[in-house]
């Protein structure tokens, strides 16, 4: 049975296309109602207001990057932090509106105004992430001689970094920027490597 043009995920996806052109400020009920082509029940049946739309745009683009980012934690910290760069990377090339979402910031998609069961989902898998995040730290602190602010600069900033360039001027990513920011990041880390003098 074919899916209904009025589900949740297109309407989510036509959301997502305007975030993308215009940015959160215009993602606005009348323009996802336009966007997506449907009658204003089918929008509010779901989303009561902006802030409930805002919040299942933020919950579903963190759930969509972290569950394939969750796996590549394991294993030698400075390969898993590189290989956590190139995810992200191709991730936002595969997933630009998604992608969009998190280049912009959970602050600007209005979370005081959220749903308590959206608070509650991003919380908790907020809680998840930093914990992921903060054990690969500790990890590459005791192989590396980086500190917390180098680690995180090189294996968090530097993937978004390096793609907030193409995806904000409307360019595609180049097909090699995935190695080319895991090199960097292995150069780094390893570079900070007492063991590797």
């Amino acid at each position: 049975m074919p899916r209904s043009t009025h589900d949740t995920s297109a309407i989510l996806d036509a959301a997502g296309r305007i975030l993308g052109a215009g940015g959160t400020g215009a993602v606005t009920m009348a323009a996802v109602i336009r966007e997506a082509g449907i009658p204003s029940g089918s929008l509010y049946y779901r989303f009561p207001d902006r802030p409930a739309l805002l919040a299942a745009l933020w919950n579903r683009a963190i759930a969509s990057y972290h569950s394939g980012a969750y796996p590549l934690f394991d294993g030698d910290p400075v390969e898993a932090a590189a290989a956590l760069g190139a995810y992200t990377v191709r991730w936002c090339d595969a997933e630009p509106h998604h992608a969009h979402v998190l280049l912009a910031g959970r602050s600007h998609f209005e979370p005081e105004g959220w749903p308590a069961d959206a608070r509650t989902t991003e919380a908790q898998e907020s809680a998840r992430w930093d914990e992921a995040i903060r054990g690969l730290t500790r990890r590459l602190r005791s192989q590396t001689s980086a500190s917390t602010a180098e680690i995180l600069l090189v294996a968090v900033d530097l993937p978004y970094a390096a793609v907030r360039r193409y995806l904000s001027g409307g360019r595609p990513v180049p097909p090699d920027l995935a190695d080319v920011v895991a090199g960097l990041i292995r150069t780094s880390l390893r570079g900070a490597d007492p063991a590797s003098h």
